[in-house]
């Protein structure tokens, strides 16, 4: 390996200059020689790389990718790049911890928006590497170095389409990243857009009752008008338009007759299923070498707003006899003008802006990292509940010859819920670590964090109601919390000295002081052993006192209204859904305990992985359950029905619990194959070869209960009490070579039911029927296609096209009652409005 040593610090850090060409090779994911250039570059983009490394087990990762490897997954950003790579990572989708050239980086960083162009490779470290860094050891780490020179000037533009029609999405992007040594910065702006996706753009089984926008005067109980007026026009009419004339005198029984029925509007193409929305996106970082120390700066600046029309109001008024603008001799039911008010709607907007800031360097002989985070954002909500149609119909009671009951209705007599938030934060954190000894098996690290944060929560909500409108008390939260901790990591043995193999061991203690709350400690302890090179075995505990967030105890009150089904009344409802904080959460206890085995019996070509995590939370908070028979009956005061027994709301903010535990065993395989591992080291592999990888993760949930009250008996959720599936499959089937790609994607999971006690027999048990997804991942580069390695520039050079189908079955998942019948608001569409969606994105780096 060509490798010049520089200078020792503290025993365990050195300067490595480390040539592309020399990394170390590893079947599967092997380093090679690098490929030809994709487009023209100047020699001074392509010189070696400076990396500061830890001489530990990050310098031998579980995995990593090369230039060449991270290529052929054809990611357009880091971001898309640490998705596609998830199965690789951990399997289980949770976001891993992300280092840059083996340094922590500020909250709002703009790293995942680079290009992956610009890493010269990528490591995906250990299960115990969380450790030494000093974060808790049940997460995943992966370090991203980042190439010595590089630039690029990118644009990308991306559509998606519904392929069952009736949504569109649309996203562009911009980008500037130069990195020259020890210095990069970045620029980044993007914007997006989603159109509503209607009812009416989706068959139903059964159509809906039509709206008579105009307005309209029937019969009460379907009945003809008036016997009168049928004599008028020679047959009943149950239904009829108001005359035109109506609109400046009081109408006769004539004007009726020739108004004929009134006009149809299908209330289907006013109530979204899905919200529309936009979105504005700007990124500005910087990081720049300050004497001995690197630092950094980084600004984001968001805007995120969406809609979603909820239908048209229901609306109806009693127009008695005897009133003036009445010539019936019964009274009659008039739907009133709602052209002016129509259709409901809810609107959310947010803006958002973040700064983060970084120092690091060396104090003494310790390794130090200053972290620094201000935020703020500004939250507005508006959800149209219904109308306030009181006040006219007592007039009308009343016989008021000024009320007009065939004019059109006023949007004054629309009932808003409005509120306004905003969140504001600010911390900083340091991070210290050093050996502070040397073992016969390596060196002991010790890593010390204090941090210090503060959060502000505001909002206000208001309602309009039949009076004027009357501001609800504003809330207001402070908090200020100091964090502490503290970790351990220590080599017990080395393979080669001693019979045990490398065994290392890790723990952490910390403590959380919260404003208004005692103190919160934390304990972690870690367990890593190596008895031979192709097999680990790790075991972790963790054990933290936990109180609610500032978001969760005081975030906003947002009011929407979804589609659900009604296990009591089996029957489709749409409440109003309820979310935002909730004051009266209280504080608990979580330990988890993790066990898992790694072995890899032919070298890094095949993993073979087993695990399994036991999680207790006691005390504490919980998101809210679906609704079952059983959640109702826990939480009857959340679910709110009218006289008729209809579900008109549901408080959906976070729960107190009183216990939750939850137990799986997790079983997974991943194969590489390239044949860059069966060449000779001194043979350059071809630009051409492909590189075939396979994943396959499977998780056996063993236990799910939820207990909400001591004095109730504990809901089995794998059982039928929450409908949760008791084996989840995901897989991954990767196959690229240089300019050339595609990823298969898969989820699948076993049947679930849910029970309900309240239907004699089982007779309204749900059965949800197993359930499978696929996406394709597609990527062509024609240069690199059609041209593997030539520098010679043309339109084609740097050119991306990728196509994405989401759901290529269009699968949906059935569930059924007892006798096999579809369960109400389960139907194609209610479970996945969107379907199948196909999405061609073209990016240019120039």
């Amino acid at each position: 390996m060509n490798r010049r040593p520089g200078p020792k610090q503290n025993g365990v850090r050195a300067l490595y200059l480390i040539s592309l060409s020399a990394l170390p090779a590893a079947p599967g994911f092997a380093q090679t020689q690098p490929a030809a250039p994709r487009t023209a570059m100047p020699d001074a983009y392509r010189d070696d790389i400076v990396i500061t490394a830890r001489r530990d087990a990050a310098d031998d990762p579980e995995t990593e990718l090369s230039e060449q490897d991270i290529a052929r997954y054809g990611a357009n950003t880091i971001a898309d790049l640490l998705h596609n790579i998830g199965p690789l990572i951990d399997g289980t989708g949770t976001p891993p911890i992300v280092l840059v050239n083996g340094k922590r980086i500020g909250g709002a960083s703009g790293i995942t928006g680079f290009p992956p162009e610009a890493l010269a490779r990528l490591a995906i470290l250990p299960p115990d590497a969380a450790a030494k860094y000093g974060y808790p050891a049940d997460q995943r780490v992966v370090n991203l170095v980042l190439k010595n020179k590089f630039a690029s000037l990118e644009g990308e533009v991306g559509a998606t389409y519904a392929t069952a029609g009736g949504r569109d999405s649309e996203r562009e992007s911009a980008s500037r990243v130069v990195i020259d040594g020890a210095t990069y910065w970045n620029a980044q702006v993007q914007t997006t857009r989603d159109s509503m996706l209607f009812r009416s753009a989706r068959p139903r089984a059964v159509p809906p009752d039509p709206v008579y926008l105009a307005g309209s005067v029937s019969g009460p109980g379907g009945q003809p008008i008036d016997p009168a007026l049928d004599a008028i026009a020679g047959r009943a009419i149950l239904i009829a338009a108001p005359p035109a004339v109506a609109s400046s005198r009081p109408p006769t029984l004539a004007d009726f007759a020739a108004a004929g029925p009134p006009r149809t509007t299908d209330p289907d193409s006013a109530y979204a299923l899905l919200p529309g929305g936009r979105s504005l996106g700007v990124n500005l970082g910087v990081t720049h070498p300050l004497g001995s120390f690197t630092g950094s700066l980084n600004v984001n600046v968001s805007t995120v707003s969406s809609i979603q029309r909820l239908g048209y109001p229901d609306a109806s008024l009693t127009l008695p006899a005897g009133n003036p603008w009445s010539p019936f001799g019964e009274a009659v039911v008039v739907t009133p003008d709602l052209r002016a008010i129509g259709p409901l709607e809810t609107r959310q907007d947010t803006k958002t802006l973040a700064v983060s800031a970084s120092l690091t360097g060396a104090i003494g002989q310790w390794n130090a990292n200053l972290l620094a985070n201000v935020a703020q954002s500004w939250s507005t909500s508006r959800f149209d509940r219904g109308l306030d149609l009181q006040n006219i119909q007592q007039r009308l009671n009343a016989f008021d010859p000024t009320l007009n009951p065939y004019a059109p209705l006023s949007r004054g007599l629309l009932q808003v819920d409005r509120s306004r938030s905003r969140f504001a934060s600010a911390d900083a954190k340091l991070v210290l670590d050093r050996a502070v000894a040397k073992l016969p098996a390596g060196a002991l690290t010790v890593n010390l964090s204090a941090g210090i944060s503060r959060m502000t929560v505001s909002s206000t909500s208001e309602s309009d109601q039949t009076a004027p409108v009357a501001p609800v008390a504003p809330g207001d939260l402070r908090r200020t919390q100091i964090d502490l901790r503290a970790s351990l990591a220590a080599p017990l043995t080395k393979r080669g000295d001693s019979a045990l193999g490398d065994l290392s061991a890790n723990a952490a203690i910390g403590a959380t002081k919260v404003t208004g709350s005692a103190t919160q400690r934390q304990v972690d302890a870690g367990l890593t052993w190596s008895p031979a090179a192709p097999v680990q075995l790790y075991a972790g505990y963790s054990s933290a006192q936990i109180v609610p967030d500032i978001a969760q105890l005081n975030g906003p009150r947002i009011e929407t209204v979804i589609q659900i089904y009604d296990p009591i009344r089996q029957e489709v409802a749409q409440p109003v859904w309820i979310t935002g904080g909730n004051p009266d959460l209280r504080r608990g206890t979580r330990s988890s305990l993790t066990l898992k085995a790694m072995w890899r019996p032919l070298g890094r070509s095949l993993t073979l992985d087993l695990g399994y995590q036991r999680q207790v939370s006691s005390g504490g908070i919980a998101a809210f359950p679906q609704l079952t028979p059983a959640v109702e009956a826990a939480f009857s005061g959340r679910i709110v029905r009218d006289a008729a027994g209809r579900l008109i709301a549901i408080d959906a903010r976070l729960i107190n619990i009183a216990r939750d535990a939850s137990a799986q065993l997790t079983t997974g395989f991943t194969w590489l194959w390239s044949p860059v591992a069966r060449q000779s080291a001194t043979k350059p592999s071809s630009p051409a070869a492909w590189q075939i990888s396979l994943t396959v993760n499977h998780s056996w949930q063993l236990e799910s209960l939820l207990t909400t009250d001591p004095r109730l008996p504990p809901l089995d959720r794998l059982g039928g009490a929450g409908g949760q599936p008791r084996h989840l499959v995901s897989m991954q089937l990767m196959a690229g070579r240089s300019g050339l790609g595609a990823i298969l994607n898969g989820q699948w999971q076993s049947t679930a039911r849910v029970d309900n006690p309240a239907i004699a027999d089982g007779a309204g048990d749900l059965r949800f029927s197993a359930f499978g997804q696929f996406t394709l991942s597609f990527f062509v580069e024609p240069a690199n296609l059609l041209n593997p390695g030539s520098t010679t520039k043309s339109w084609a050079s740097n050119l991306r096209l990728s196509l994405d189908v989401q759901n290529v079955f269009d699968s949906f998942q059935r569930v059924t009652l007892a006798d096999g019948r579809t369960a109400p608001g389960y139907d194609r569409y209610a479970l996945n409005p969107l379907g199948r969606t196909v999405q061609l994105t073209v990016r240019k780096r120039f």
